[in-house]
Order: C-alpha cells, then sequence, then structure tokens
C-alpha cells in the first residue's frame, strides 16, 4: 500500500489533470454555446434580410413594368399601383417615376409622380433626389442597365436612414426608383433578445464607413467592423453593407459553463479525499477483522470455560442423584453378603438352626428388595436425564398435522388417567379449528412434564381448587397469537430464579424425591425439535409459553 505522501501526491496530480480537462471542456461548451445560441440564429436573420433586400428588388421591377407594359400611365394608376405595392414591402416608404432629362442647362431628371407612405415627417422628394446624388445614380443606371443604390443618408428633422434604388424603364422611357427605410429593415431583423444591439457599416471605395449604431457600448467615430461579436455583409444591389452584431450575454449559462473546472476540481478533490478515506478504512477493517478473530477466539475459549464448568455441574448433579440410590443398593448388599457369611458359618460348624436360617431369611428378601428399588430408581434416573439431549429423542416419524384441541383431549385423559388420587383440575382452552403441523409425541411430553412439574411444585399438601390451565392461541400484547400458555395457580417461583429453572439438575425441592429435569427436558424440546423459544414467567402461579407454528415451513 503506498504511503502518505505518495497518495497525496498522486491525488494533487489528479485533481489538476481533472481540472484542466474540465476547463478544457468549458470553453469548448462555451463556444457550442455561442454558435448555437447567437452566430447560427444571427446567420438565419440576416439570410431573412437579404431575401427582404431581393423583396425590394422585386417591387422595383414590377413598377418599371407597369410603365413598361404601357405608353401613358396615368397619375392615379401609378398611386394606386404604388400604394398596393408599398403595403407589401414595409421597408419602402416612396416610390418615384422620373422623367428624361430635357435640357442640358437644366442637369439631371424632373420628378413626374411621387408616392409616399411616410406617417409623422412626410418625405420631401426633393431633398432625398439631391441627398441621393440622383445625377450620379442616373448616369450609373443608364450604363449599368440595372438598379443602383444610392449610400446611406438622413433627412433633415428625420431620424431615419434612407438609401434611393433608381432603375431606368428603358432607354429614354424615364426612371423608376424607390426610397428604402434602411433603419426599418435592420430593426425587424435584427432587433431581438439573443443581441445587445448592432452597428451597420457601409463600404465606400473598399473602406468601411460606418453608418449608424443601435448598441449601447457604440463607440463614435471609431469603432471598426471587427467591434462586435459577429459580422457578416450583405450585398444591397450594387453596394455592400456589412452588418456587425454584438451578443446579449446569457450569464446563466455563462456562469453554469464557467462553473463546470470548479466543479471538476471540487469532484477530483472529493474522490482523491474517498480514495484516501477508502485505504484508512481498509486498515481499519483489517485491524478490526484480527481484533474480532481475537475476540473469537477469547469467546471461543468462554464458551469452552462455560462448557467445562457446566460439565462440571451437570457431572455433579448426576453423582449426587445416582449416588443415593447407588449406596443404598451397596450397603444393602453388602449387609446380604455378611449375612450369607454367618450363614455359611454356622452351617459349616453345624451351629445352623432354623431360627437363625428364617431370620436370614427375612434379612436377605428385605435387603434385595431395598437393593432392587434403588437400582431401579437409579436406572430411571439415568434414563430422565437422557431425554435431557434431544438427540437420544429423535423421532423416526415427520412432522404431521395435528389438531391441537384433540391432541390436548388425549393428554388430559391420560394424565388423569396416571394420576387417580390427586386433586386437581386441567382446565383447556382452545380453538377448536385450530390446526398445526408438528410433532405430536414431543407435545404430549412436553405437557407431561410440565403438568408433573406443577403437580410436584406449585400446589401445597393443603391447597383446594388446584388449576392447571393449557391456553392456544393466547393473548399477548392485546392480540392473539400462535402461542401455547401452560399456566397453574399455585405457589409460583421468585423471579430471580426463572433462569436457572431450565438448568440441569435445579430444583427447589433437593431431597425430596426432585431431580431437577422436568423443565431442563422441556426447554431442550422447544428449542430443539420444535423450532421455538421458551419463556417463562410469575403470573398467579408459573407460567410457561411458546409459539408452535407449521415445522415443514
Amino acid at each position: 500500500m503506498p504511503n502518505q505522501f505518495t497518495t497525496y501526491f498522486l491525488g494533487g496530480i489528479f485533481v489538476v489533470v481533472i481540472t484542466i480537462v474540465g476547463a478544457s471542456v468549458s470553453q469548448t461548451l462555451l463556444d457550442q454555446e455561442e454558435v448555437v445560441s447567437f452566430e447560427a440564429p444571427i446567420h438565419e436573420f440576416i439570410d431573412t434580410l437579404s431575401r427582404e433586400v431581393d423583396y425590394n428588388a422585386f417591387a422595383l421591377n414590377s413598377l418599371a413594368q407597369l410603365f413598361r407594359s404601357s405608353t401613358h400611365v396615368e397619375a392615379h394608376e401609378f398611386a394606386s399601383y404604388a400604394s398596393l405595392v408599398m403595403a407589401q414591402f414595409y421597408s419602402i416608404t416612396a416610390m418615384a417615376y422620373l422623367s428624361e432629362q430635357t435640357s442640358v442647362e437644366e442637369p439631371g431628371v424632373t420628378q413626374t409622380y411621387w408616392q409616399d407612405v411616410s406617417k409623422g415627417v412626410p418625405v420631401n422628394s426633393s431633398e432625398v433626389l439631391v441627398n441621393a446624388d440622383i445625377n450620379v445614380l442616373l448616369a450609373q443606371a443608364s450604363q449599368r442597365q440595372q438598379a443602383v443604390a444610392s449610400p446611406i443618408f438622413k433627412l433633415s428633422k428625420d431620424p431615419r436612414y434612407f438609401a434611393f434604388v433608381l432603375m431606368e424603364v428603358a432607354p429614354k422611357a424615364g426612371f423608376v426608383g424607390i426610397l428604402v427605410d434602411v433603419g426599418v429593415t435592420l430593426e425587424r431583423n435584427l432587433n431581438n433578445q439573443l443581441n445587445q444591439g448592432y452597428t451597420l457599416f457601409e463600404y465606400e471605395n473598399s473602406t468601411a464607413r460606418r453608418v449608424f449604431s443601435r448598441h449601447d457600448k457604440a463607440k463614435s467615430g471609431d469603432e471598426t467592423v471587427n467591434d462586435g461579436d459577429f459580422a457578416r455583409t450583405v450585398a444591397f444591389f450594387n453596394r455592400q453593407w456589412t452588418i456587425s452584431a454584438f451578443q446579449n450575454e446569457q450569464w446563466h449559462r455563462t456562469v453554469a459553463y464557467k462553473a463546470i473546472p470548479f466543479g471538476t476540481l471540487a469532484l477530483s478533490s472529493l474522490v482523491v479525499y474517498l480514495v484516501v478515506q477508502a485505504q484508512r478504512l481498509k486498515v481499519a477493517h483489517r485491524e478490526r477483522k484480527a481484533a474480532f478473530k481475537d475476540l473469537q477466539f477469547a469467546q471461543q475459549k468462554l464458551i469452552e470455560t462455560e462448557k467445562l464448568s457446566a460439565m462440571r455441574g451437570v457431572v455433579a448433579g448426576v453423582a449426587h442423584e445416582v449416588n443415593t440410590p447407588l449406596g443404598i443398593g451397596i450397603t444393602s448388599a453388602s449387609h446380604l453378603q455378611e449375612s450369607m457369611t454367618g450363614l455359611r458359618q454356622d452351617y459349616e460348624q453345624g451351629h445352623l438352626d432354623p431360627n437363625a436360617f428364617v431370620e436370614f431369611l427375612d434379612t436377605g428378601d428385605e435387603m434385595v428388595s431395598l437393593t432392587l428399588n434403588n437400582l431401579y430408581k437409579a436406572s430411571s434416573l439415568v434414563a430422565r436425564f437422557k431425554k435431557v439431549d434431544i438427540e437420544s429423542c429423535e423421532s423416526s416419524s415427520a412432522p404431521e398435522p395435528v389438531v391441537i384441541a384433540e391432541l390436548v383431549d388425549v393428554f388430559i385423559q391420560r394424565f388423569y388417567n396416571e394420576n387417580p388420587n390427586l386433586a386437581f383440575t386441567i382446565k383447556a382452552e382452545i380453538d377448536q379449528s385450530a390446526t398445526v403441523i408438528t410433532y405430536p409425541s414431543v407435545l404430549l411430553d412436553i405437557f407431561h412434564y410440565l403438568a408433573s412439574n406443577s403437580i410436584v411444585h406449585a400446589f401445597l399438601p393443603n391447597q383446594q381448587h388446584c388449576e392447571i390451565s393449557i391456553t392456544f392461541p393466547a393473548q399477548t400484547a392485546g392480540k392473539k397469537e400462535n402461542v401455547l400458555l401452560f399456566k397453574d395457580n399455585g405457589v409460583g417461583v421468585e423471579k430471580a430464579l426463572l433462569k436457572r429453572l431450565v438448568d440441569p439438575f435445579f430444583t427447589t425441592r433437593r431431597g425430596a424425591g426432585s431431580t431437577g429435569l422436568g423443565l431442563s427436558v422441556v426447554y431442550n424440546l422447544v428449542k430443539g425439535k420444535l423450532n421455538s423459544d421458551l419463556n417463562l414467567y410469575v403470573d398467579e402461579g408459573l407460567a410457561v409459553a411458546f409459539e408452535l407454528h407449521d415445522l415443514n415451513k
């Protein structure tokens, strides 16, 4: 595992590299955002502007066609047609027809028809022709035989910017012209939320001339084409315009993209921190695992110690309980052996008389009876002790459906028959429909041991109304569950002794014939055979409860 310095060094390199990558990605996204959100839409807007310029050419050609198709156009016809055209083309402010020059001394042309749709400030046709330098336009239109446009100009007392476009109808047939409101044309296409404004440049002899600006940061006089965020040239008849647009800053998007490097810095730092913490946790886990192994070793040693202690207790209990009947049996047998030795000596010496022989028979019969009774008692004790081990109680039969009410009735009848002289009552409160898949023989053994325990320990000799109750399902915590409750109304037991009641050979009536194995066998049967937990508590007398559930699940 790398040491701490190496980890932090490599982590620092990782943070720097990821931050640089994040900054590169941020700049790329900003460039792409500018293209998608500004340059591409502005391209579309200027394309639309170019198409509208082409529409102006269509309007001019249609007016020229009007005069080409007729030898004479009346003033009202011109006015009606011009009004109709200008209603369709919002950027055209006025339309005119100019006749040919009639005098050398009076150069240029004279106005024949003029129709405008100006609102507010009327357009002075003479001022328009002068500002448009009509004589120059006339010469250009005659030579080029196509539409020509004047430089952009302003009229007195009028804030608008105009361009006059002139086109020859036919040789010696006069000229038609249109007055285009340049500002309106640009405003309709470029005044939107994508840009903060724009500047219009017009080329004169390959030199860009600033015409006007619609921008808060416009620098009057020294502004160039390259000052804006985007520039594009548009053809206006025979002239070239350049539009320089300024992007409207979307600060929330900019902030979001510029936050990427900081985000990558924070994320990479977090990754390094997590790696360091993971290494620390790995070390801590290894140490904890070693400590857990030590704890398991200590627990195993403790369990072995407890097993040895329990084994010593069990051996002591077995020795104590078995020693008494075996001792009596040995004493009786020894006494019988001494009597037989004496009898044999009297017989060999010829001193045996009938009275001594009869006395020997009576004593021998008593000793044999006492020996057999104690041997039977020792054998019964060993048999009962074997039942503490549930492995010795294994039944070859499998769990089967048991109607609890019927099984309890069988037990009650059998227990009454086995104890006809005892005054007690067994009361059963069983759900008649309750069926459990379990071992019926195990349940009968449990009932037998519990009832025998109550008879021996619970009821006093002079107690009246001795009652044992079996309830299923019993009500616990305010609701009925699959719990079987076995209780008596005897003297009960001290709460401090409840945990010791299931220990092998523990009894409160030592020396009175009790071995202390009954509840120990019950505990092992409930735990090992019924896969349940045994709960003991004091409720008037001693109460024993355990859950009954299907054993095939």
